[in-house]
């Protein structure tokens, strides 16, 4: 028998987002909650036998009972044997948390909290299936949890063979190469050492971005889900789940087979532009309101040098993009009035050392850097 799963991560309810402004704010607490239940819909279209979610379901230790009730009724509706929720290190747990105490209270028995080092054997779901769970019991650790997985396995008997049909290992920690962890802070592994476990799939939370980035694989044993629902302007996707499968062939060999789907509610996108004329600021308010301008939070910058009439009117074009996206946050301190001759005969005195020599630098039309720098040298003088 073959087994679907959904497999998520880092969902990070509760999230306050607080360095956004109030209008927005609540809005993007809500989207992680129905990102989840979108999950739980799409699992139950594909008929998924395991919802599976590799950590940081949570934001943080500290969450409302309301909210845990919440989440808790959103999984129950999966339809399929079982949910498997691991702590990661956003909401981990040592033993002594209340978060987790308050959810193992209210759950039913369709959904399995993996917060013990050992094998969780799910063959009460009819499922001839182990799962080995590397789960988070702090916040920060210079060590990983796969040591218990490795000392099981080489305590096996009948050399080395584990119990049942099925092996899945589910992780939490930064992964070599995908995840930065110069400090070793993250509880840090490596592909090679994951490898050599003899599990047949190993699904990962911990990094915001998905891995591999194939929308579709075979034969592949590591994955690790991103964030459901983008999180910040330093999350470039539109937020990401998979789909797998996995069966056993006669001869014994296992097939994988995984879809990576687009899961998210916001884009957070975060854009350069250059211009010189009006035409090129239209077209990229024209570029940025043809894609679901109400989902998009977006951080602009803008360069260049432009004619006064452009800089003097810049905002009713801002003002339009602030009021059709869902947030807008704009940089044009590197967007610079272009200087001609008229500018300077409006602003100097004619027979004024700054006139004199703002005027030779435009007439020479050879140097534009120079007459801009000596243009704001003089500005800033002034001021």
């Amino acid at each position: 028998m073959g087994l679907k799963i959904l497999h998520t991560a880092d969902l990070h309810l509760g999230m306050k987002f607080s360095n956004y402004p109030a209008y927005i704010r609540e809005d993007l607490i809500e989207a992680r909650f129905n990102t989840l239940e979108n999950l739980v819909s799409t699992a139950n279209q594909e008929e998924c036998n395991l919802f599976v979610i590799a950590g940081d379901l949570f934001d943080k230790i500290n969450i409302p009972l309301r909210d845990i009730k919440r989440v808790i009724g959103i999984l129950n509706n999966f339809a399929g044997d079982c949910v498997l929720v691991m702590p990661g290190n956003h909401d981990y747990d040592n033993g002594m948390v209340e978060l987790w105490q308050c959810f193992q209270d209210n759950i039913s028995d369709r959904l399995i909290l993996l917060n013990k080092a050992k094998p969780y054997k799910l063959t009460h779901f009819d499922l001839d299936l182990t799962v080995y769970p590397a789960y988070c019991d702090r916040k920060h650790s210079a060590a990983n949890k796969l040591d218990w997985i490795k000392d099981y396995y080489q305590g096996l008997d009948d050399g080395g063979k584990w119990p049942g049909t099925y092996q899945l290992g589910i992780a939490h920690g930064a992964l070599n190469g995908l995840s930065p962890d110069m400090s070793d802070r993250y509880f840090n592994m490596s592909e090679e050492e994951l490898l050599e476990l003899p599990v047949d799939l190993w699904l990962l939370g911990h990094t915001h971005i998905p891995y591999p980035t194939n929308r579709e694989l075979n034969n592949r044993r590591i994955f690790n889900a991103g964030t459901a629902e983008p999180d910040g302007l330093d999350c470039s996707h539109n937020g990401t789940a998979w789909l797998i499968e996995i069966s056993r062939e006669q001869e014994g060999s296992t097939e994988v087979s995984a879809t990576l789907l687009e899961t998210g509610f916001y884009r957070f996108k975060d854009l350069s532009y250059t211009i010189e004329v009006r035409a090129d600021l239209l077209r990229i308010k024209e570029e940025l309101l043809s894609d679901n301008p109400e989902q998009s939070l977006l951080r602009l910058k803008l360069s260049g040098r432009v004619d006064e009439d452009l800089y003097n009117n810049k905002e009713a074009v801002y003002q339009e993009l602030r009021d059709r996206l869902a947030y807008l946050e704009i940089d044009d301190s590197s967007l610079k009035l272009r200087i001609t001759e008229e500018v300077i005969d409006r602003e100097f005195s004619r027979s004024s050392f700054p006139y004199l020599v703002l005027k030779e630098l435009a007439a020479s039309k050879e140097d534009e850097d120079a007459l801009q720098l000596a243009y704001e040298l003089i500005k800033e003088v002034r001021e």
